[in-house]
């Protein structure tokens, strides 16, 4: 049952983006990759556990599942190994939902390069942004290992304040 609010009552606060959350085959390989290529912090682990399917609007699915909390400058990457049932690998920028992670970074290409030993499979080199809001700004999109699309950006100087 819903429940039932006062429609004279503020609004509750929004205290700001809390988590983005990725989906990948294998947990531990995963964060492994995400502290060597992003040096990002693990900041607790998910034991395997059985998830409520309808709240995760996957009904009538036995879900069982086991994560991850990694913390990259001040924000938190949620990463999930679905065991049961398992989905599928690949959707393109361009479809409805998350789009992709980015990174910014101090140096685009010295990231560019050591990430493509890592593993991350770049579509370009890095580009430059000549005109508009993000004139000066430069970025990369690519995957990682498991097809989540990743972007790196450096900003001006004049920009930095954006982050």
């Amino acid at each position: 049952m819903a429940a039932v609010t006062d429609p004279a009552a503020p609004p509750p606060e929004v205290l700001g983006l809390d988590h983005a959350g990725i989906v990948v085959p294998d947990l531990n390989q995963a964060v492994e990759f995400y502290v060597r290529a992003f040096d990002v912090e693990v900041v607790g682990w998910e034991d395997e556990t059985d998830a409520d399917a309808d709240a995760l609007g996957l009904p009538g699915e036995h879900v069982r599942l086991r994560g991850a909390l990694l913390r990259a400058g001040g924000c938190l990457l949620e990463v999930h190994q679905y065991l049961t049932p398992t989905g599928q690998t690949s959707r393109r920028v361009c479809d409805t939902g998350i789009g992709h992670l980015a990174f910014a970074v101090s140096d685009i290409d010295a990231a560019y390069t050591r990430l493509q030993d890592e593993g991350v499979s770049f579509n370009t080199e890095p580009r430059s942004i000549i005109y508009g809001f993000y004139a000066g700004r430069r970025w990369v999109y690519g995957q990682d290992p498991w097809g989540t699309v990743i972007e790196l950006c450096q900003h001006p100087e004049n920009q930095k304040g954006h982050l």
